[in-house]
């Protein structure tokens, strides 16, 4: 009953995007159905790279309801986009979110809409993470008015992030400290250090002259020690970071870019 109800319902077409609010399109002569298919599937992402995706939904005015005594016609009034789950599961140095469009996720038979798929996940965070678009279909059965509700689940979209080998080296046989990355970035940023042996481990932020804006005190592991530093306090402009041992201190640059 569900797949026979929902099978036209949906249009997904995924497409990169800009970070405003998506703007849903669709070709001449499109037609109703489902796409992409579990075989073709969502974009891939970029470990540490931004990730946004575009989800155009074409409601159809009418469908066919296979009711208890046979198919018979049925007239969509709206779906809602309930939920996406399976976005927060995603390792992230910003958080993996859905924006729809309309705003409040409501599309009216016979009408456009689409939401968009942002975040950024983290260096070290490649797999494979499984969503679920949940779905809530209200209709009615000619003549009577009285709606009824369908929930429904697309439940084979997935977000593969790939592994990004762009990322900063960093030696692990000595006190070492990576450049951070992303850079620029907008809020969050991953910067790592090498450890030749435990101990503590101090991270300060500072501006072009010298005054410390943040500061971290870490119980760091031997190897490889990795911080998210979220500079959501600081504004937009260039600063310097430092991790500061018994080995010595190491500095490098960062930028922060929210345009």
């Amino acid at each position: 009953m569900k797949q026979t109800l929902l099978a036209v319902i949906l249009i997904f077409t995924i497409g990169i995007k800009s970070w405003s609010q998506c703007t849903p399109t669709w070709p001449t002569g499109g037609g109703h159905g489902i796409t992409p298919d579990s075989a073709t599937n969502l974009t891939h992402a970029l470990a540490g790279a931004a990730y946004n995706s575009t989800i155009q939904f074409f409601t159809p005015s009418d469908t066919t309801y296979a009711g208890p005594i046979g198919p018979v016609p049925a007239v969509i009034d709206f779906i809602t986009i309930t939920s996406v789950t399976g976005l927060t599961s995603i390792p992230n140095i910003s958080p993996f979110t859905y924006v729809p469009n309309p705003s409040n996720g409501v599309f009216p038979g016979e009408s456009l809409g689409c939401i968009n798929i942002t975040g950024t996940p983290s260096i070290g965070s490649a797999g494979t993470y499984n969503l679920v678009v949940n779905v809530t279909a209200t209709f009615h059965l000619p003549p009577s008015t009285q709606p009824l509700t369908l929930p429904y689940t697309i439940n084979y979209y997935k977000i593969v992030v790939d592994a990004n080998t762009s990322v900063p080296s960093i030696s692990n046989s000595k006190f070492d400290l990576s450049q951070n990355f992303p850079n620029p970035f907008n809020y969050k940023t991953n910067i790592s250090f090498n450890m030749p042996t435990k101990g503590f481990a101090t991270f300060k932020v500072f501006d072009l002259i010298g005054n410390v804006l943040y500061e971290k005190y870490i119980d760091a592991k031997i190897g490889i020690n990795t911080l998210n530093y979220d500079a959501s306090d600081l504004n937009e402009g260039v600063y310097f970071y430092s991790i500061s041992t018994a080995s010595g201190s190491l500095t490098r640059r960062l930028i922060i870019d929210r345009k």
